[in-house]
């Protein structure tokens, strides 16, 4: 694909991307795409559906983290729990690079293909870790944001990831469908934003720890 084919794709979704970000993302993609015949990234083979399905996901989240309420860190640490193919985390870090983020990835081929995209298309202060999410937050790490899309049940992700974030983190889930909060549970909702992706209805839940 071309950048100008993405800019098409991108502004018929209401979104102007520079045209840095549009090389970079359209170096990504084509290496998802050739990756992809080989280790199943995605399971789809056409960028177009990729980026209406997928990479749209980071471009609302970038919108999202704009203007959210976030920590006061000017230089947040930020997690990517389970970072797959680097959805969302690949594409938000081409259009908001705010502080250190982490690319967190046990398995051995898709963290290959992180670090591979990365040497391609340097990001500033996004970084991947090969190895268990349990071994990343060992010692004296703490997150301010942590991202997550499907790593675990959120539930028990809130749970996991607790002992480890700064007094004001906020934990940002990457959900297919609405949900409500339990009433016994010490998190408290700290942003919401849905968004179209193909007829189906996904939303970014922040939540902070009570």
């Amino acid at each position: 694909m071309a950048p100008h084919e993405l800019a098409d794709e991108a502004g018929a979704l209401g979104f102007t991307l520079s045209d840095a970000a549009l090389v970079s993302l359209a170096g990504y993609l084509d290496n998802l795409i050739r990756w992809n015949s080989v280790i199943n990234l995605i399971g789809m083979s056409d960028w177009r559906r990729a980026f209406r399905s997928l990479i749209v996901d980071s471009l609302y989240l970038a919108r999202f983290l704009e203007q959210a309420d976030l920590p006061a860190a000017l230089e947040p640490q930020c997690w990517d729990l389970g970072a797959g193919a680097g959805l969302p985390g690949i594409p938000l870090r081409m259009l908001w690079q705010r502080g250190e983020y982490w690319l967190v990835e046990s398995r051995e081929k898709r963290a290959l293909f992180l670090r591979t995209a990365l040497a391609r298309y340097p990001l500033p202060r996004t970084h991947v870790f090969h190895g268990r999410a349990e071994v990343f937050m060992d010692g004296s790490r703490r997150a301010d944001i942590v991202i997550s899309r499907a790593f675990m049940p959120w539930e028990k992700l809130l749970a996991f990831v607790k002992p480890h974030l700064n007094p004001d983190a906020r934990v940002i889930l990457l959900l297919n469908a609405p949900v409500a909060l339990p009433e016994n549970i010490p998190w408290k909702e700290a942003g919401r934003f849905s968004y179209p992706v193909e007829g189906t209805e996904r939303m970014f839940l922040s939540l902070a720890h009570a």
